[in-house]
């Protein structure tokens, strides 16, 4: 029975003896293999929920509805969101309407998407209100006001600034031209949300729209939804379908063809880099476990002149292994989850889709755990066994 305890004794005297230093270097380096094994992931996963979230915010809101097919437009559209306001989960609803006009401004002249909408209403399904960063958000009142991204006006620094107006600022004149005519509108704001496709959008009030088209203000283009925190999406989409509404009901999720396509981009990329962060992982682990064991060697042949039986001594390594491993990826979670991503929460990678920071995946976290505690039992196993096969004698002298 007592042979049981032996391993767990030899390793706490290992540990115990050992000069601090390398105990510490050991650490450190279990601590940055492990920590290189999640970042690139968490990163992807951020970069990933940035996007999606961005769609949501700027775009589409978490359900749509665009109209029946053979139709331009959804028709009688105070009428369905009245009827929308009785489905459970939805917190708010906002009409857009797409002005068929092209925006000029000095000689410049570009088919961006012009949006009417009522801006209480569209405040609280998207954030645009709040990413102004020069001038003001519209008011239901203006009509000859509008407000333009960042891509549309240009300047600095702006992907596509070639595209772009160049250097459009607010209180600047630009006309919109519907059916051959112009009316002249002030920017009166203008914005970045950090999302490419969304800022290549302008937005004016519904009733600048009924001075331009009277025809199309009982018309939307799209009705934009953001449901309750707690509601089932599904859930909603099933009640709205359930609703005579005249119109096709979709999730964002159903908007989100070309970041689909960069998700799984992603996905192949992390699956790569995962792999090559393993294999560094493993090879470091191993070079460690086993300069660990070389340097023991004789202190492995005396053990087994006094009658420790090979797999005892064994055993006492690869538990010293996992104790390595192990420590590694409790200091390294602790520096990935109170350093790192706190730190990149205030100073976010910052890219033209969104603003990204370390979002971690617990699932794929203890799979990556479990790895790295399954390469240091085998680094620890495999050179201990190949040192305690050789001859006693040749362990201590040689």
């Amino acid at each position: 029975m007592r042979q049981l305890y032996l391993p767990f004794y030899l390793t706490f005297q290992y540990l115990r003896r050992g000069r601090k230093w390398t105990l510490l270097l050991t650490l450190f380096l279990m601590t940055v293999a492990f920590i290189n094994l999640i970042f690139i992931p968490s990163l992807f996963s951020g970069i990933i929920d940035g996007a999606n979230n961005q769609i949501i915010d700027t775009m589409t809101g978490n359900v749509y509805i665009m109209p029946q097919d053979g139709n331009d437009y959804i028709n009688n559209k105070d009428k369905v969101i009245d009827e929308l306001r009785t489905v459970d989960g939805i917190d708010a609803i906002s009409a857009r309407t797409l002005v068929p006009a092209r925006l000029k401004y000095k000689n410049i002249t570009g088919n961006w998407q012009i949006l009417a909408v009522n801006p209480n209403d569209e405040k609280n399904v998207s954030n645009i209100s709040s990413k102004m960063i020069s001038g003001s958000y519209l008011a239901e009142g203006d009509v000859n006001q509008i407000i333009i991204g960042t891509q549309i006006a240009g300047g600095k620094d702006i992907e596509e600034n070639a595209l772009s107006f160049m250097g459009a600022k607010v209180g600047d004149k630009v006309s919109l031209i519907f059916d051959g005519k112009p009316k002249e509108f002030t920017i009166k704001g203008i914005f970045d949300s950090n999302f490419v496709e969304s800022d290549k959008r302008a937005f004016i009030s519904e009733n600048a729209l009924s001075e331009i088209m009277p025809i199309a203000v009982e018309k939307a283009t799209t009705i934009n939804l953001r449901i309750n925190k707690n509601a089932n999406e599904k859930d909603v989409i099933k009640d709205i379908e359930s609703k005579d509404i005249n119109g096709k009901v979709y999730s964002w999720e159903e908007a989100t063809g070309l970041m689909k396509s960069v998700s799984n981009s992603f996905l192949t990329i992390n699956v790569l880099l995962s792999f090559t962060s393993v294999m560094i992982a493993a090879v470091t682990i191993v070079i460690i476990i086993y300069v660990t064991i070389i340097n023991k060697r004789k202190e492995i042949g005396i053990l087994r002149a006094i009658g420790i039986k090979p797999y005892i001594i064994v055993a006492s390594y690869v538990l010293l292994s996992a104790v390595y491993a192990f420590s590694g990826i409790i200091i390294g979670t602790l520096v990935f989850t109170t350093i790192l991503m706190p730190y990149f929460q205030l100073h976010p990678f910052v890219l033209p889709i969104c603003n990204a920071v370390l979002v971690l995946n617990w699932p794929e976290f203890i799979v990556r755990a479990d790895i790295i505690m399954i390469v240091s039992v085998i680094a620890g196993y495999i050179p201990a066994v190949i040192i305690t096969r050789v001859k006693i004698l040749d362990a201590i002298f040689k």
